[in-house]
């Protein structure tokens, strides 16, 4: 935790709402053979995995985790690169990050992923901001939150493995 900072959400608040973005992509696809869920290195791979168990619970579709890495300090210029062992093609998939700020990284992420020609590409995040510059929209989200633009947002799993969201 940082200093002055603002606890958003809990761990098992976090688990709710991680629960309930997992009946939303499933009530978005429930007629899907097969949703690929592509985490954004390295908080979105946290939370897409967490999604995918959910998942797995209430849906018979096949459930595939892939990964994104990129360099955040400078999307446009970094390669990302895409790491899932399923086609994408005419698949269903869903980006995953912890929270979306500006836009950019998701919008960055989604080039790659579009080169292989998706049927279609939802966006899901656990926090959304709403201070964009780039215009992405965010399809699901667990929390929703208006911020100054001195504000920041941020993600943190302790050494407990408990998942907090706070805000500075």
């Amino acid at each position: 935790m940082k200093n002055n900072s603002t606890l958003i959400l809990t761990h098992s608040q976090i688990e709710k709402k991680l629960e309930r973005m997992a009946w939303e992509i499933f009530e978005n696809n429930y007629n899907e053979k097969c949703i690929i869920l592509i985490g954004i290195e390295d908080k979105g791979v946290i939370i897409s995995k967490a999604i995918s168990d959910f998942l797995k619970n209430i849906s018979s579709a096949e459930i595939v985790l892939g990964t994104i890495e990129i360099n955040k300090s400078d999307v446009f210029d970094s390669q990302a690169k895409l790491i899932c062992n399923k086609n994408l093609e005419n698949q269903v998939v869903i980006l995953i990050d912890d929270v979306i700020n500006s836009g950019k990284t998701i919008l960055a992420c989604m080039i790659p992923i579009a080169q292989y020609k998706p049927r279609k590409i939802q966006t899901a995040v656990l926090a959304k901001r709403n201070h964009r510059m780039f215009p992405v929209k965010c399809n699901i989200f667990g929390i929703s939150l208006a911020t100054t633009l001195q504000e920041h947002i941020w993600f943190e799993i302790d050494n407990d493995n408990k998942m907090k969201v706070y805000l500075t």
